[in-house]
């Protein structure tokens, strides 16, 4: 019987078999990167719940304090004007990590018995409104959505707004205190993945297999 010869590869089936192997594991990459581009552009991650904690300027409640007025936290917020420094804490209630975090309760201003409520603020992150911190306004028994409240600096500092400050001071008839110290705020949101990235991710890795498993039917 005649011997088998050894089955050996030429160098120009090497060749061929490795450039495929190449341009796959290019397209893979490509595919995959191009999933992982439209996860990011996708849209906002939702927020769905945690907290904001605003570390009071102890000069500007002083102050306050001594303008006559007082000030008492909107349920469910809290506050602790008593501690170093004082604080007072509003929890979120939704928003994303894109456009605006939105939170529930306030704080009540009241001086000579009148009494004006500024709660259910929003930090802006983009819009007309962004970097500042806006929501309603209560006083006169009316309220006004959307009023600029505080301006956030860098760091997250806040700042008394002029629109609010202008407000009080005609309320109330004290000087008008734009500019002043508020605090600092520090955000400690909860968020969610997004489910349309997860999908879109899946989207983008059954169309490389997809096109893979194409390349190896036509071989």
């Amino acid at each position: 019987m005649p011997r088998c010869k050894p089955f050996k590869l030429g160098k120009e089936v090497l060749e061929m078999h490795w450039n495929y192997f190449a341009k796959s594991i290019r397209t893979v990459i490509l595919a995959t990167g191009s999933a992982l581009l439209l996860c990011s552009q996708a849209g906002a991650t939702p927020i769905v719940g945690g907290n904001t904690t605003v570390n009071l300027n102890s000069t500007t409640v002083s102050a306050l304090v001594g303008l006559g007025f007082s000030i008492a936290p909107i349920a469910p917020a809290t506050a602790n004007l008593g501690a170093t420094p004082p604080n007072a804490v509003f929890p979120i209630t939704g928003g994303d990590n894109t456009t605006n975090i939105n939170h529930s309760g306030g704080l009540a201003f009241t001086k000579g018995g009148v009494t004006a409520d500024i709660q259910n603020f929003v930090i802006n992150l983009a819009g007309p409104n962004a970097g500042k911190l806006t929501g309603d306004l209560v006083a006169g028994g009316s309220t006004t959505n959307n009023v600029p409240f505080f301006d956030i600096g860098t760091g997250n500092a806040l700042t008394l707004d002029a629109t609010l400050a202008a407000g009080l001071s005609s309320l109330y008839g004290v000087p008008n205190l734009t500019g002043a110290s508020i605090g600092t705020a520090t955000v400690n949101a909860s968020a969610v993945p997004e489910p349309g990235n997860a999908a879109l991710m899946g989207i983008g890795v059954l169309g490389v297999i997809a096109f893979l498993r194409r390349r190896v039917a036509l071989r």
